[in-house]
């Protein structure tokens, strides 16, 4: 990992883009749009400093290869998102947001 910023503040590499979403638990949904498959990692806070420490750490994370995905919270935490845009065909474009469910369920 590196301390290089985006444009937007998110910590970024060329392996990964990390969202910190901040705190956020039950009746809210982290929702991942991508245009071609992505590594996704999801994780509380706590796991994300292992996760940093490249220490064990668990975390919700596979491959997405359908947009939109949607991760209901389970619990009230300081939630983190980190992507993997690189693909074998390319670099993926992403949108990572944390959205009430009462409007996503509307």
């Amino acid at each position: 990992m590196t301390n290089d910023h985006g444009p937007d503040g998110r910590d970024w590499n060329m392996n990964e883009v990390e969202y910190d979403l901040g705190v956020a638990g039950p009746g809210q949904s982290i929702v991942v749009t991508i245009t071609r498959s992505v590594g996704v990692k999801i994780m509380d806070h706590e796991n994300y400093e292992l996760y940093k420490a490249n220490e064990d750490c668990k975390a919700f994370s596979g491959k997405l290869t359908s947009s939109p995905y949607r991760f209901k919270l389970p619990r009230e935490a300081q939630w983190h998102v980190i992507i993997n845009p690189n693909t074998y065909s390319g670099t993926a474009e992403f949108n990572v947001r944390l959205i009430d469910d009462e409007v996503l369920d509307s």
